[in-house]
């Protein structure tokens, strides 16, 4: 196995959130007249949702903090069942335990990460993890990384970040562990990551399970 400790993000790695923001992303923009496509919002948004709420706001006089509080609240009010994990995300989890591999997390979202995780009965596999609620500064900051790292004896040169963001992976460089970007859609496809895939099948491979 190459690695003993896996740290997850949430959005577009372990979870295929990305269709459902994007949706209340369009929704809120819809809220203030702007109506987008769903492959320039989804752009936007894979880079983070700050800087997407940034540049709508500037390129169409938007009320930015409006546009983000109704993002929220139109995403929170989604079911809770069209948040769904990648296919073959379960079955790696458990074969990295069974090999006795640890699983983090580490989000910008709030606690509703955890809520579902063990929607899906995936929180038995994790040992720890980091939320928005922590009070870390966000990715690519290495601050809860070296949190996780040092709070759970964590050996850097056997941990792996997975994320679908250059962020993601900016952050495990900053904190000097290894980074594995998880792009499906090929929206980081110029970005030179180290280890790449593009499937949880690919990734067994890639990480020698």
């Amino acid at each position: 196995m190459r690695f003993t400790d896996y740290i997850w993000d949430f959005d577009g790695t372990l979870f295929d959130t990305y269709p459902r923001m994007c949706a209340a992303f369009r929704t809120a923009l819809a809220r203030q007249g702007v109506d987008r496509p769903s492959e320039e919002v989804m752009a936007a948004i894979k880079r983070s949702m700050g800087a997407a709420v940034k540049a709508f706001s500037s390129q169409y006089a938007l009320d930015a903090g409006r546009l983000m509080a109704d993002y929220h609240d139109i995403e929170r009010a989604m079911p809770p069942e069209t948040i769904r994990p990648f296919d073959g995300a379960a079955d790696f989890m458990r074969a990295v335990a069974e090999r006795g591999g640890r699983h983090f997390l580490y989000t910008h979202r709030d606690e509703s990460a955890l809520q579902t995780l063990a929607r899906w009965n995936l929180d038995r596999w994790f040992t720890g993890g980091v939320t928005a609620a922590d009070g870390f500064p966000a990715k690519p900051a290495p601050d809860a990384l070296n949190h996780l790292v040092a709070a759970h004896a964590i050996a850097p040169g056997r941990a792996v970040m997975m994320g679908d963001r250059d962020i993601d992976l900016e952050a495990a460089k900053n904190a000097g562990i290894a980074g594995c970007l998880f792009d499906p859609e090929h929206f980081y496809d110029a970005y030179p990551a180290p280890l790449r895939c593009e499937s949880y099948k690919a990734l067994w491979a890639l990480m020698e399970l």
